[in-house]
Order: C-alpha cells, then sequence, then structure tokens
C-alpha cells in the first residue's frame, strides 16, 4: 500500500477512512495485522502487483487500469463498501504573473473539451454526461463514494500521518 507520508493520494484516503464508522483507525490496524509492504506511492504498489510479487495492493484507479491496458495481468475492483474520490487538482497562485493566461488553462481543462481530454488521457472526467475510459466508472456511475469534511480533513492531516507512522512502525 502507499504510504501517506509520501504520497498525497494515500494521506487523502486515510484521511477519509478514518473519518467514517464503517472504517475508522480499525481499518489500518488490521491491514497492519495482516503484515502489508507500505511503500513510497502508488506507482510501487502497482509495479509489485503488475510483477507478481504481491497478489494485490492499495492504488488509484487510473493506474490500475493503465497498466491492465497495457497488458498487465492486473484487474481493478470498486470497493462494495465504498471508494474515496480523488480529484486531480487545479488552481491558480495568488502571485501568477500571467493571470490570463491561468485562467484561461483552468477555464479549459475544466471544459466539456478539456474534461473529454483527460478522458482520452486515462482519467475520469468530472464533469456529468461525460464517458470514463473503458474500464473505470465516470462520477455519475460512482456508488457508496466515501467522503468527509474538507477543512476537517486538511486541519487533521498531519495528525493522521502521525498516527499511521505510529501503527505501521511499531514492531
Amino acid at each position: 500500500m502507499p504510504n501517506p507520508l509520501y504520497s498525497g493520494a494515500a494521506a487523502y484516503n486515510l484521511g477519509i477512512f478514518t473519518r467514517h464508522d464503517d472504517f475508522g483507525w480499525d481499518f489500518y490496524t488490521g491491514i497492519k495485522a495482516i503484515s502489508p509492504e507500505v511503500v513510497k506511492g502508488n506507482g510501487a504498489v502497482m509495479e509489485a502487483v503488475s510483477s507478481g510479487q504481491k497478489a494485490y495492493g492499495m492504488i488509484v484507479d487510473y493506474l490500475a487500469i493503465r497498466a491492465k491496458n497495457e497488458g498487465n495481468p492486473v484487474d481493478f475492483v470498486y470497493p462494495e463498501e465504498g471508494v474515496p474520490v480523488i480529484t486531480e487538482p487545479i488552481a491558480i497562485t495568488k502571485d501568477t504573473e500571467e493571470i490570463e493566461i491561468a485562467q484561461s488553462f483552468v477555464d479549459f481543462v475544466l471544459s466539456e473539451d478539456g474534461q473529454k481530454l483527460q478522458s482520452e488521457l486515462g482519467y475520469s472526467p468530472i464533469r456529468e454526461g461525460l464517458q470514463a475510459p473503458e474500464g473505470l466508472k465516470s462520477a455519475d456511475d460512482l456508488e457508496n463514494v466515501l467522503t468527509a469534511d474538507m477543512k476537517e480533513l486538511l486541519k487533521g492531516r498531519e495528525d493522521d500521518k502521525t498516527k499511521f507512522d505510529e501503527i505501521f512502525s511499531a514492531q
């Protein structure tokens, strides 16, 4: 599994899972009990699974689908218990010197054409009514999406990572 101390996606998932009664910190202590390999990021997890070193892994969806489409002997399963949804953030920094260009770029990425391009690149579009790449679900089709208050996630992020590190570094 990816380490939330290094992976933003894993840190986000950690925050989401631990704030849901059906998962909580027991979810992670249960994972710890089966002696998982915790690696820096999603890419290392995908490599371990696609090479056959590991039978399964916790990973972001698009990486597994890309690997499968490239002929790797992997598959991807959306857990029935629920899934966090990680978007690809986009923003304009407050100190940008090219605000018009930056705004044009953001507008394009969020437009229908921009979201179609995202889908062609292998990402699920966030705009309703657009088709996801083969093997992925669109935002419209996801069931049991796990969410949490974003301010709470940000506020608790460092404490969550500290607690994760305490659980997984304990012998």
